[in-house]
């Protein structure tokens, strides 16, 4: 049995934000070493909106409550992990966790999202998604870096995805929330809808990516539970999002695409499919007209779900769908699983039947991405 993540991550290079300040001044985000007086690498962003330290994100394998791993965020990327940044380097990390290959979400660029100028969002994104590729050159079916489009902005993001995907970037991450005045199932964006299925590319909406930073949650960040509920309840915002494509009817009239939801877990899916077909019988006229399947049907057609150490979506993994799990280890993260990643999947998938585990870790993820297995080690 072979192992792919389908939830890791690049951290990318200072060069996805340089020149930015020169073009656009104090509306662009940018990296600084020892920010306002504290120690480390810091990506700045525009207007106060928040400073994220750089270091925390490449520290795969540590304790957060070891002080030798505080010294090492200090150090920003000369505290890394030797393969976030050297791909070759990557190879060899992905052995030492029992794994054959990697679809890449982005780390930096996910806070980029909430950055609300669309000119500043479109120039970093295409500075990513040229840094990805060539992060990735070194073994394409191995590393597969998504890239990022600058939704709501549709123009340019139907610019950006013709560009990119033309070079070769094979799946893009979207924001996991827009303004709810103007919801995914806006006509406006059918346009983008259309020509993401025509290049038939999976979009990623991963949690921390979205139009602001609160996640779409009405919470106040800084007062006690503001994190605490942010994270714990962020599934609710992916959710929401999807009842926009659903019963919006984006994914009646696009039935090819793809989306991943990435990094929220997935015990809470089978009850929200559940709860979603019951609210639809019970109020038909809040469901768009265009709609001729029961709402969770088109959830098992058109979605699917990350996890990593999430022992209830196990559980309820016929519900949500063995066909629609995607398993990741979200590396070089700090609370990733990596390089422990086999035996805590001998854990929480124990009892499970070979050819369900098979699909969930590896058969999901080549049918996904369109890989050829025959192109990827035998084994880790």
């Amino acid at each position: 049995m072979r192992y792919y993540s389908c939830d890791s991550h690049v951290v990318e290079a200072a060069e996805i934000y340089a020149g930015l300040t020169d073009r656009f001044g104090d509306r662009a985000p940018f990296i600084e070493k020892d920010y306002d007086g504290k120690p480390g690498t810091w990506l700045v962003l525009p207007n106060g909106m928040r400073a994220v330290p750089v270091g925390r994100l490449g520290i795969a394998g540590a304790s957060l409550t070891d002080p030798a791993t505080h010294a090492r965020i200090e150090q920003g990327y000369d505290g890394f992990n030797p393969g976030v940044m050297d791909p070759n380097a990557r190879l060899d990390e992905q052995a030492q966790d029992g794994i054959v290959g990697e679809v890449m979400y982005p780390s930096l660029s996910m806070f980029t999202f909430a950055v609300p100028d669309d000119e500043v969002r479109d120039a970093a994104f295409r500075n990513h998604n040229d840094w990805v590729l060539n992060y990735c050159s070194v073994d394409r079916n191995r590393l597969i870096g998504v890239g990022c489009l600058p939704l709501p902005d549709v123009e340019r993001a139907i610019a950006e995805i013709d560009r990119s995907a033309q070079l070769g970037v094979r799946g893009f991450a979207i924001p996991a929330h827009i303004d709810p005045a103007k919801p995914y199932c806006h006509p406006d964006f059918d346009p983008f809808w259309a020509r993401a299925q025509e290049f038939g590319v999976p979009l990623t909406m991963h949690i921390f990516t979205g139009s602001s930073l609160e996640g779409g949650m009405p919470e106040h960040w800084g007062t006690p539970g503001g994190h605490l509920k942010g994270y714990t309840l962020a599934h609710t915002t992916i959710a929401n999002t999807m009842m926009d494509l659903i019963c919006g009817g984006v994914t009646e009239r696009f039935p090819d695409l793809r989306f991943v939801c990435a990094e929220y877990e997935t015990g809470w899916v089978g009850h929200f499919k559940q709860r979603l077909d019951h609210a639809a019988y019970r109020t038909p006229w809040e469901v768009s007209d265009e709609l001729t399947m029961k709402p969770s049907e088109y959830f098992d057609r058109n979605c699917w779900v990350t996890f990593e150490d999430d022992v209830e979506g196990i559980a309820t993994r016929h519900s949500i769908g063995v066909s629609n799990l995607v398993w990741g280890n979200d590396y070089p993260h700090h609370d990733s699983i990596w390089p422990n990643s086999r035996p805590i999947l001998d854990d929480i998938l124990s009892g499970v039947p070979d050819d369900e585990t098979e699909q969930m870790v590896w058969g999901n993820v080549i049918d996904l991405y369109g890989l050829d297995p025959d192109k990827l080690p035998t084994a880790a």
